[in-house]
């Protein structure tokens, strides 16, 4: 069947079975309508037909009959366009063909060894006329030393391949082609096998592509001629091309830098660098896509300048140049202007050691003065502590050696005065120990040779435990307590060191208060601090005995307070106590009318690890 132009014809066969059909459709419809006629229209009895049952059956299988035929006719129809529609497909692509000059039909007769193609104007009906080449002749004109026909023969006639689908170059009368041959393995009437495609020149794509491959090799002969290092990677993160300074820079062999390996697996197998910089940003002339820029110290010392760009197509080209030159030469010129400003800095510091050592030399007169004095105002100030010692000491001996002297002559007779003699001297011997007691403590202090430890604790007995310790010296003197202490929470501080503290200026409240006074104790909590406020209406200090309080060894109130001086270590030591807690001492009197106390420490919500400090 030869597709052309004009459409199919139909044949003298299908001509007569559709008059046949039509003359039946009609013989039947013209009956139908002639017994419906008979039986409910005309009174006379055409044929004696007014038989209810002989017309219901005619008339019933009539319509049957018609349905069916109308039915076959109309799938008769569809199946009729259907071949239509496929025929007019087939005659679209064969004009495709047609009209395409870079295509031909071609047919291998594997058995016959023989070959067709056909010219640019044939038809289907042509192709047992094509003109025919012997396989050898085909053979010989072939230039593709990775094509064996002879083993496609081989494997056509045992049935290995379906389809074929080889690119070789041809050499035809007017030149060297390069074709494409597409097609499938077949069979003819007699069972010979024989190949039947399409030979499509793709003499342009492919002279194209050995173009491109040329242009490809320039240009990575170019980039691996280059002074720097280039590398390139597609979206995926696969290397795309690298150059031999690449290689260098990192130490890869070229059998890791294959196009299409991953960025990880060759960063993995590359050198490490021993240092990486970033360099900063120039706003102005920053390079489009520039990702970043890295100077970079490599494992043999090298410096090099790393270049991160993307592309428009979101490829990221990395470009590195070999800066080591400049990199010696910057830190030659950095070296000579450390030397140099090294240099200006050593004479600068030649004058202000000159200076510092003049300035030095004139604090050292004035401290030698300063010293003199001190070491003048430390005599006077031992001198009167001996003094005072002598007289603190004398006071508990001479009731021991008197008390002990009545009891040793058996002066008296009476028990009850002898157990209060007895009992005098237990009293003077422990204000003896107190007194060597407190010297001792002071004495530690000053050498800080005394450590102590803290941790979370409460502290709301403290006072009570206190004033009991005191209960006889308040009784004698008739004071009147008023303990507002109401703390209950939890302190980070040493109790033994605060409790040596605070009695220290309880006994210097009742020591230093008249007879019938009052004492009073109060706290509150500020800003995370706690402040016990101890106050008294003894007699009050000025502002220069509250200066050197403070001070052991030194006369801290006035002289004319009788039977109170002592060994002054109380509030010396009681200070030292606090500040090791980080705490302070505040003390605030007016002469007359009393003094006010105020111990300050630290509240730590938590415990921290134990601190060595000073304490007594």
């Amino acid at each position: 069947m030869q597709l052309d132009k004009k459409r199919p014809t139909v044949n003298l066969q299908s001509q007569i079975t559709g008059i046949c059909v039509s003359v039946a459709l009609t013989i039947l419809f013209i009956t139908t309508i002639f017994m419906a006629y008979n039986q409910f229209v005309s009174t006379r009895d055409f044929l004696n037909l007014n038989n209810n049952t002989l017309f219901f059956t005619v008339t019933g299988s009539n319509t049957i009959f018609i349905l069916l035929i109308f039915l076959v006719t109309q799938h008769q129809k569809k199946e009729k366009n259907k071949i239509i529609d496929s025929l007019s497909t087939l005659e679209h692509h064969q004009k495709l063909i047609l009209n395409n000059k870079d295509m031909r039909y071609f047919t291998w007769d594997v058995k016959n060894k023989k070959i067709y193609m056909s010219n640019r104007s044939f038809s289907l009906s042509k192709i047992k006329s094509m003109s025919s080449i012997s396989f050898e002749e085909f053979i010989s004109r072939v230039q593709a030393k990775d094509i064996n026909f002879y083993q496609l023969a081989n494997n056509a006639i045992q049935g290995k391949i379906n389809q074929l689908e080889v690119s070789f170059k041809y050499q035809t009368n007017i030149g060297d082609k390069w074709y494409k041959l597409k097609g499938g393995l077949l069979n003819n009437t007699n069972g010979s096998p024989y190949i039947s495609g399409l030979l499509i020149d793709i003499s342009r794509d492919k002279s194209q592509e050995i173009n491109a491959r040329r242009l490809q090799n320039t240009l990575s002969e170019v980039i691996d001629s280059l002074p720097l290092s280039f590398v390139l990677w597609n979206k995926k993160n696969q290397l795309v091309m690298c150059n031999s300074k690449y290689r260098d820079f990192y130490s890869l062999p070229s059998s890791v830098t294959k196009p299409g390996t991953s960025k990880s697996e060759i960063i993995q197998l590359s050198m490490k660098s021993l240092i990486e910089i970033d360099v900063q940003k120039n706003q102005d002339n920053q390079l489009p896509g520039l990702i970043g820029q890295k100077e970079i110290q490599l494992k043999d010392k090298r410096w090099i300048l790393k270049t991160e760009i993307r592309t428009g197509a979101g490829y990221i080209a990395s470009m590195a140049l070999d800066i080591s030159d400049q990199k010696i030469s910057q830190q030659n010129l950095l070296s000579n202007e450390n030397e140099l400003i090294n240099k200006v800095e050593e004479l600068d510091n030649l004058r202000r050691r000159q200076d510092i050592q003049s300035k030095q030399l004139i604090e050292l007169a004035e401290r030698y003065s300063s010293e003199k004095n001190n070491i003048e105002k430390l005599e006077n100030n031992k001198s009167e502590f001996l003094l005072n010692m002598s007289h603190e000491l004398r006071t508990p001996l001479n009731a021991i050696i008197g008390f002990s002297d009545f009891l040793k002559n058996q002066i008296i007779d009476d028990p009850e005065k002898v157990k209060e003699y007895a009992h005098d001297i237990y009293e003077s011997g422990n204000e003896l120990l107190r007194i060597i007691s407190n010297i001792e403590s002071m004495t530690s202090l000053e050498k800080e040779e005394v450590k102590i430890n803290k941790k979370s604790q409460k502290i709301n007995t403290i006072f009570d435990e206190i004033l009991d310790d005191f209960r006889n010296d308040i009784l004698n003197k008739n004071i009147t307590i008023k303990n507002h202490f109401n703390f209950r929470e939890n302190m980070f501080c040493n109790e033994t060191a605060v409790r040596q503290a605070i009695s220290n200026v309880i006994s210097n409240a009742i020591k230093y208060n008249k007879d019938g006074g009052t004492i009073g104790i109060n706290n509150n909590v500020q800003n995370g601090w706690l402040n016990l406020e101890i106050t008294d209406n003894g007699h009050g200090m000025t502002n220069e005995e509250i200066d050197t309080i403070f001070k052991p060894f030194n006369k801290s109130r006035r002289s004319n307070i009788i039977n109170q001086e002592g060994a002054r270590l109380g509030l010396p030591i009681a200070n030292t106590l606090i500040q090791i807690h980080d705490g302070n001492i505040d003390i605030k009197s007016t002469p007359g009318k009393g003094t006010c106390v105020t111990i300050s420490i630290p509240l730590i919500s938590q415990e921290s690890l134990p601190k060595t400090q000073k304490s007594a």
